[in-house]
Parts: C-alpha cells; structure tokens; sequence
C-alpha cells in the first residue's frame, strides 16, 4: 500500500502553512470572512476549502467548517460533515463521512483525527482502497504512528470488494505496517463469503512498491515418477534490472531437487534467463542435473544470442519433464553466437554442441561445431557494370567425442542479373563457386590430412508473374499467379578425400532443370493487411541424363526441395536414392475460409509409379485455445501411416476437457497420447484448478491443484 493512502489527507492539509516569502499573509480571521462571504478560499494557492458554515476562535486558534465541507488541491479531493482544525498544536479532526479520492486511491471513514505537525493519528471504521489494484483494506481502527508506520485493529484485507460480501478475503486481529517494508499479523485467517477456511497465528505481507525479495506461494502436484511434489519458491529482487528465483522440489518418491534461476533485463533489447537444476534422485540412485535457459543482447551493430538446454542423462527429460515436446526429444543442443553486422554485411561467431538422447544410450558420433565463424555478404550491386553480387565465407573446427578434430573453411559466392524481358517477365542468369578447404585427423594412421575442392556452377531463371483485382468496394480480392523455369548446372568434381561432416561435404553434379507454380488468393480491406485465403504450391524437377545421388546422408544445399524431400523418405527407408530423370511431383495447398477454419493437404507423389510416396490432410477449427479442434492423416510410403488428432473444449465456465494423441495405423497402438480435464470454479476475483492428465508413453498420470486470488497471486502451476 502507498504512503499517499494513508497520508493523502494530510499533504491537502499541510498546505495550510503561512505563504512563501513576498506573497501576501492572510490571517484565519480573514480567511473565514472569505468563506462566510460564499466565496471560497484558497489556502496557499492549490488548496480549496467550502462549507456551509465556518468560524473561527482567535484565541483558541481554532478554526470550524461545518455542513458538506470540501477540502481540494489538483485532482484530489476531501468531503466530510464537519472539520475541525487548531492552528497553534497542529491537531486536526474530521467527522462524519469523511471521504478522500485520487486519481488511485479513495478512503471512507466515520471519523479521523491527525496531527499535521508530526504526522500521527487515529481513523476510524472505514475503508482504503486502491484502484489500481483493486486492493481493499477495512479496519474498526487504524492508527498512524509514524510517517510512513501504523497498526490496524481488527481489519481485513481483499481484491475482490463485492456486495454485501467479498468473495474472499484476510481478517487480521493486528497488525503493524511499515510503509516499503513488511506488514506484520496476528491472528490472521482467511474466509471464502465469510466462512473461515485456513487460520494462521501469524502473518507478513510486503508493502512495498518496488520488487521485495520473499517467499512466494507454493505449488502442489503429483506424477508417477516423482510422487507427490510440494514446491516452495524465494524470490530475490537483487537490483532494478535483475532478479533470481530459488525453488525447492520436496519430492515425496525423488527426493529434494533445489532449482535455481536467474533473470536480467540489460535494456528493451537485451534479457536473459539462466536456469539451472541439481540433485540426488532417490528414485534413479543416482546423481542428476539439467542446466537451460536463452538469453538475447543488442546495442548498436552488435548482437548476441544463446540458448540451450543440456540434462544429465538421456532418461532425464522422460522422468522429470512433464513437457511432451522435452519427453519425445532426441537431442539436446546448445548454441550461441556474438556477431557484428553493417548496411550489406555482417559476421558472427557462434558454437553449438549436440547431445544424443537415444534410449539405451549408443556411441556418440554427434559432431560439435566449437567454434564457426561465419561472414556474410549480402547481394549488392557492382556499380557501372550493374552486376549483384554475393557470397558467404565459413571457418570450423569440427570435434567429435572420440577426440577427432576437423578444421574447415568454405566459401560460396554468387554473381547474377536481373533482366526485364516483357512486363511481369524477367529472366535471372548466375554464376556460382563453391570453394572448400579441409584439414582433418587420421585415426587409424596416427596424422593428419589436407583434402580441398572447387565447384564451379551456374544457370538462370525465367519467372513470370499475373495478377488480377476483384474490387469490392472498401474490400476486395486479388488472385496472384507465379510461374518459374530454372536452369542449373554443377560439374562432377572429386572430393570423396573429404569427410562426410555436414552438408557441404558432398556436392551432386545437376544438370537439371526445375518449375514451379504458385498461386495466392488474397482478401484485401482497407487499412488492414492482406490475408491470405487460399494458396497453391506445385515443383517438379528433371534432370538431363539421370540423377546422381551425392554418397552423403545430409541434404544437399544445392538440391531443390522436391529431390530433398525424395532423398530424405529414401535414407529414412533405408534405401539408396533413385537416380530417374525425373522427380516426382511436389504439391501444398492450404484454405483459410474464415478466422477460425484452417485446411492443409500436401503431398509427394510419383507418376512412374502413380502412387503417392507421402501424403498428408489435415484441418482445424479454433476459436481460442480453451476451443480447439484440429485432425490429421498422414502417411509414408512403406515407414508410417499415422492419425493425429487435438481436442480442447470448455464445455462450462469451470469444466475443460483436453486430449490428443498420435495412432499409428500400421502399428496398430498409440505412440502418443494423453488425455485429461481442468476443474475450475471461479470467479473475478479468484479461482480453483484441478488438472488430471493420463499419458500413455511411458503411462503416467499427473495431478495439478491451482488456487489464486487477484491480485494476490496463484498456488500450483
């Protein structure tokens, strides 16, 4: 609670005192006579002061205001039936109805006796209340002992000030307040509409208006795994732009997991968390720890960024992570960079580590990058000759958990330009190299080895664009149709003395050509941005002479998407790549009819064989995420014929029901599901959860109490 709550009415008062030097003294005498005359004063200039009758005792000193006396200065405001004020000790007295109101605050008591001089006094059955956050403090007796200290007597506290009774609220017997520090109870209990439902003999509630390092609410749960969980944070307020928070797990079946995290704001642009987790798990026998978190930074040209999340085993996310995306994940990562960018260009230094998750842990091939560096040229146009041109340099040390080490440096540059040939039709032709330098160690020989390549390239593309409007008055339509025919040519080049790290590693020749169609259907309005209705997305690529697969299994950078997507189904098959002329066709269409309604299919299929090699439809109706629907079928060739299916809905303002699931059709089982449903009677002032969710990968069911109150805060997650 603010000090201008309790001493609001004090501050109008205080400018009573004489006015400042060179102004004009004006006596009580002459001030009443001001007043009785129906024209009001003002006391030392902000201050205003009516009534229907005043006097004044010259030698008492003693001035009176009786009958719908009101006291104003700016846009606060005092009203009360009587007001009686001695000059000479500084006592004032307010009575009957007294009511005081600001732009956030406004109380209402019986009666309030002050003393302006030192600031004390006493107020009598009443009420505070602060609008802002809707606090309301009722008490028989509040007595200001201090400048910013007093005790209440017999009071309550609530968020919620309903007629005739809040749903909630705190009844304090006493209680000692210091304005920005704590406020002190005995014999403190909470009622729900009055009925007493939690006692405690003693209480302490911060009062202060910046941040205050405390004991926050705990939480409650229950899983498998851990057993019944009571979780009890401290918040830390170290300084204006950090903050940590120290949790303890009690795990009844896991044991004590103390949890920290750390938080820091630098300016609007730059924030960061760290979040760190150690502990004996009772369950496992064994030592466990996770360590995650993502942090950002911008000033000026520079940037920085990292995000990771690495656990201590590769069990750890299934057993203590509730989060289907953690549970199902099969690597870990961890990755930053810090990087320096200009108009066209920019550099950066960046390191990523990989952990593997598989189940029962396997031999760890994983290649980390420690460190790269990259530098980046944007497409820029060589003046005079009217050229664009472009390119990316590359450096990285490659290690590998055996001990190998990789140094590679790679550079790939461009050169194109853009014709106009006829409106709407333009035509792109480009040159390329690819240069790659490899120094690597040999295992089995005990040394090292140097290995290198250039791959030179080029092509062209021919794109050609048609538009036509269907204006409807403010509103309207506009059908956008895109067609492109690419050209690209890769020469064969020796490079298997190169190891298969990444993409780079191996480049295929092509001699291919690629078309693609697209189309948009957009609905425009004015002052609003155009929405997309309906989309359609067509490629096919043929290669003169066949298809040379490169012998790598990662993608190759220069593919187009159609022979990557065929090459990815291929390895995850087990089988070599095709080498036909022809790909197969690739094809994405999404409808959007409405806000709420959202269609995809998408598919990839094979004229040779005229079946489809991958195949999806799917649709989703959401209103909000408390009403959703949404389904999906998929299938892939000989590897996975699946369903997926989500349902959110809140059949009633306190009952939701959630679930969705994954069914191999193939398998015959579900390979992810979960269902469950969220008890929540509430109100706008507080509210009561009780979540229940059934997981059957690895089976599990866990149980979540939330209870919070507004403007107080919550209990359970």
């Amino acid at each position: 609670m603010r000090r201008l709550v309790v001493t609001g009415f004090v501050i109008l008062l205080a400018a009573a005192p004489s006015p400042s030097t060179g102004e004009e003294t004006k006596s009580p005498r002459d001030a009443i006579q001001s007043l009785k005359m129906g024209r009001g004063i003002s006391l030392d200039g902000p201050v205003h002061l009516t009534a229907d009758n005043v006097a004044y005792d010259e030698v008492a000193g003693v001035a009176l205001a009786e009958g719908n006396v009101e006291l104003a200065v700016g846009n606060r405001s005092m009203k009360a039936d009587r007001i009686r004020y001695d000059y000479r000790s500084g006592d004032a007295e307010f009575a009957g109805q007294v009511r005081y109101r600001d732009e956030d605050e406004e109380f209402s008591f019986d009666r309030v006796t002050m003393n302006l001089d030192d600031e004390t006094g006493v107020l009598y059955n009443g009420t505070i209340r602060v609008r802002t956050n809707n606090y309301l403090l009722a008490s028989e007796r509040i007595e200001k002992t201090g400048k910013q200290s007093f005790t209440i007597d017999k009071g309550s506290l609530t968020t919620c000030p309903c007629d005739p009774e809040p749903d909630w609220k705190f009844t304090l017997r006493h209680a000692k307040v210091t304005i920005d520090d704590y406020a002190y109870g005995r014999d403190v209990t909470f009622r729900i509409r009055g009925v007493p439902v939690l006692w405690l003999p003693w209480g302490a509630f911060p009062v202060k208006i910046a941040r205050q390092t405390g004991f926050l609410l705990p939480s409650f749960s229950s899983n498998q795994y851990r057993g019944f969980t009571l979780t009890v944070p401290f918040y830390w307020a170290i300084n204006r732009w950090s903050d940590a928070t120290i949790t303890l797990n009690a795990m009844t079946k896991a044991g004590f997991q103390p949890e920290a995290e750390y938080r820091f704001v630098l300016n609007p642009a730059s924030e960061g968390v760290f979040r760190g987790v150690y502990f004996r798990d009772m369950e496992a026998h064994a030592t466990r720890w996770r360590t995650w978190g993502a942090n950002t930074y911008a000033s000026g040209r520079w940037t920085a960024n990292a995000r990771w999340d690495i656990p201590s085993d590769n069990q750890y996310y299934v057993d203590l992570q509730d989060s289907e995306y953690l549970r199902s994940a099969r690597q870990a990562q961890a990755t930053g960079f810090v990087g320096l960018s200009g108009g066209s260009w920019s550099e950066e230094l960046s390191a990523t580590w990989y952990r593997e998750l598989e189940n029962p842990p396997a031999q760890d091939n994983t290649v980390q990058r420690l460190p790269e560096y990259t530098a980046t040229l944007l497409p820029a146009t060589i003046p005079v000759v009217g050229i664009d041109a472009g390119g990316e340099f590359q450096a990285t040390n490659f290690y590998r958990q055996d001990g190998n080490m990789e140094l590679r440096g790679n550079v790939f540059a461009t050169i194109s330009r853009s014709m106009e040939m006829y409106p709407s039709v333009s035509l792109t032709p480009y040159l390329f190299v690819n240069l790659l330098g490899d120094r690597h160690d040999l295992p089995s020989e005990g040394g090292s080895e140097n290995a290198g390549r250039v791959v030179p390239g080029g092509g062209a593309t021919l794109s050609i664009e048609a538009r036509k409007d269907f204006p409807d008055g403010e509103e309207g339509y506009v059908h956008v149709v895109g067609s492109a025919v690419g050209y690209r040519y890769v020469p064969e080049v020796a490079q298997d003395n190169i190891p298969v790290t990444d993409r780079w590693s191996r480049i295929a020749p092509q001699n291919q050509f690629v078309l693609t169609l697209a189309q948009r259907f957009l609905g425009v309005k004015d002052g609003a941005s155009p929405r997309e209705l309906a989309a359609l997305y067509i490629e096919w690529a043929y290669d003169i002479g066949g298809k040379i697969p490169p012998p790598s299994p990662y993608v190759d950078p220069l593919s187009p998407f159609v022979r990557t997507l065929q090459s990815q189904i291929s390895t995850a098959e087990g089988l070599p790549s095709g080498n036909n002329a022809a790909s197969d066709i690739y094809a994405r269409f999404t409808l959007t009819p409405g806000k709420r309604w959202k269609f995809l299919a998408e598919a990839l299929f094979d004229p040779m064989a005229t079946s489809f090699v991958t195949s999806a439809v799917g649709g989703e109706w959401k209103k909000d995420d408390d009403h959703r629907l949404a389904a999906e079928y998929r299938t892939t060739q000989n590897l996975a014929q699946d369903v997926h299916g989500l349902f959110a809905w809140r059949l009633a303002r306190f009952l939701k029901l959630q679930a969705q699931a994954n069914y191999s059709l193939k398998s015959g089982y579900f390979t992810d599901a979960s269902a469950g449903f969220t008890v929540n009677p509430r109100s706008d002032c507080w509210g009561v959860g009780l979540t229940v969710d059934r997981k059957n990968q690895p089976r599990d069911t866990s149980v979540k109490l939330t209870f919070n109150l507004k403007g107080i805060g919550s209990v359970g997650k």
